[in-house]
């Protein structure tokens, strides 16, 4: 991972961790939109996006536990799938932070982080 990434996840980490916690706790749409638009200015949505490619990884989102393995590509097109899922089925995103797929993927980038900095 790049440095300047690097720095990019850890700072999403902290400023979202407590946002996107799962569960029920309603959140607002201005902020799914801030994060996803953090996102995108962050370099941490994939450009050159296949949908093949989130078919094949798309179990990630049924076992968010198994995020905590994926590497930072698999991070970046779940994201990006969802960011474009969310323009024509809006909830999207707000689904897949209440089951956990949201937190998932930010402790999963801020474990890259912390990894770097050691």
């Amino acid at each position: 991972m790049k440095p300047l990434v690097s720095n990019h996840t850890s700072n999403l980490y902290a400023k979202y961790v407590n946002i996107l916690a799962c569960g029920d706790k309603p959140i607002s749409v201005c902020k799914l939109h801030e994060f996803t638009e953090d996102l995108a200015k962050s370099h941490l949505l994939l450009n050159d996006f296949k949908w093949d490619d989130w078919y094949q990884n798309s179990h990630l989102v049924d076992r968010p536990e198994y995020i905590a393995d994926a590497s930072l590509h698999d991070c970046q097109l779940l994201l990006t799938a969802m960011t474009r899922l969310e323009r024509f089925s809006p909830g999207v995103i707000d689904n897949m932070r209440r089951q956990g797929v949201l937190i998932a993927i930010l402790e999963r980038y801020n474990n890259f982080s912390m990894k770097l900095a050691c």
